[in-house]
């Protein structure tokens, strides 16, 4: 009985549901010309209508065409041989903290903006317990009240600056200190050396420094940031320049010692191989064959013979010109023929793996 009652209730619920279609249909609801009609190939039969006249005494704002499309300008216009390599997915931003060293000088990398930086960096001399004379956010500066040497007459004091870094996203930090015996009133305003007078307390504040940032991982997802902080340039300290098919170019935002230093450590980590290197001409020649960040073909590229070829290699010559305030990067090939492709995807390589 169970069972013939279930069959019974199906058949009806089929019998309700076939009714309530064709009384769709009756109705005008369902069917071809029902407003519930299968409207999927309208579309092909639309026609394009005139464009609304509206009266000269009313405002057709709110009708205008929301995307204007320019006319073509006249004359000739360049064509582009070679297209410009692809820029890459920008990977140079990276979550975490290092200590970079060259020669006697010292800093912090970090990959977050200074925006992010700034609170987190004040929090570690509050966590210190170390008072700070000045906090200037917008230049990214601050600096510790005097701080007394138990058992001498000597006293330190610590000044940080916090800049961008060599790519947007990255951020700088450096220590400098100075020491007296107290004969300097604590308002009187400090003429910080180009130097550290003590370099052994430089590099234990940076380490403390650095410790403290790696263990606040939350910086990096902006839990908290200074808007006056963020101010501080967004621009890195090194830019591309495209100056042209076969031409395009680095500036770097840095002394000539340094930037030699970042572009000799760039071309070792794209894995370049160094021919010559000359550091009183500012040159260094490399040989490049366009293939050290690029993966192994796969199967239809070996099938059709991609990557069975010898691979192009083209010497160049990567000289660096100082122009006062920036140095620029340039590169063109030791044989004098035109590689405008290599030349770009080189120096595009080389920014990618500046630190």
């Amino acid at each position: 009985m169970l069972v013939n009652s279930r069959n019974t209730l199906r058949f009806s619920v089929l019998m309700l549901v076939a009714g309530w279609m064709s009384a769709c249909s009756w109705l005008g609801i369902g069917g071809e010309d029902g407003w519930l009609r299968d409207r999927e190939g309208e579309y092909l039969e639309a026609r394009i209508s005139p464009p609304m006249q509206i009266p000269p005494e009313l405002d057709s704002f709110t009708i205008d065409e929301l995307y204007h499309i320019p006319e073509l300008s006249p004359g000739d216009r360049a064509i582009y041989v070679t297209p410009p390599a692809p820029k890459p997915i920008d990977t140079r931003i990276r979550e975490g903290v290092v200590l970079q060293r060259f020669g006697d000088r010292a800093w912090i990398v970090i990959g977050a903006t200074a925006g992010q930086v700034w609170p987190t960096l004040r929090d570690y001399w509050s966590a210190e317990n170390v008072a700070l004379a000045m906090e200037n956010p917008v230049l990214g500066a601050l600096e510790t009240v005097w701080l007394p040497q138990s058992g001498t007459n000597l006293r330190h004091k610590y000044r940080v600056q916090l800049e961008p870094g060599l790519h947007a996203g990255n951020s700088e930090i450096y220590v400098r200190h100075i020491s007296d015996t107290g004969e300097s009133p604590e308002s009187m305003p400090i003429s910080w050396p180009a130097e550290s007078q003590n370099l052994e307390r430089e590099t234990a504040i940076l380490a403390s420094i650095s410790l403290y940032l790696a263990d606040r991982t939350d910086i990096y997802r902006a839990s908290s940031v200074s808007m006056l902080a963020g101010s501080i340039q967004l621009q890195g300290k090194a830019r591309l320049v495209d100056a042209g098919a076969g031409n395009t170019q680095i500036e770097l935002r840095l002394d000539f010692e340094r930037a030699w230093s970042q572009l000799t450590q760039a071309i070792n980590n794209a894995n370049i191989e160094i021919l010559e290197s000359v550091r009183d001409e500012r040159r260094i020649n490399v040989a490049f064959t366009g293939t050290e960040s690029l993966e192994q073909p796969g199967f239809f590229g070996r099938l059709f013979g991609r990557g069975n070829d010898e691979e192009t290699r083209v010497e160049f010559m990567i000289r660096l010109i100082d122009s006062g305030d920036t140095i620029s990067v340039q590169a063109e090939t030791l044989n004098g023929e035109a590689a405008p492709y290599e030349q770009d995807l080189l120096i595009r390589t080389i920014n990618d793996n500046l630190i």
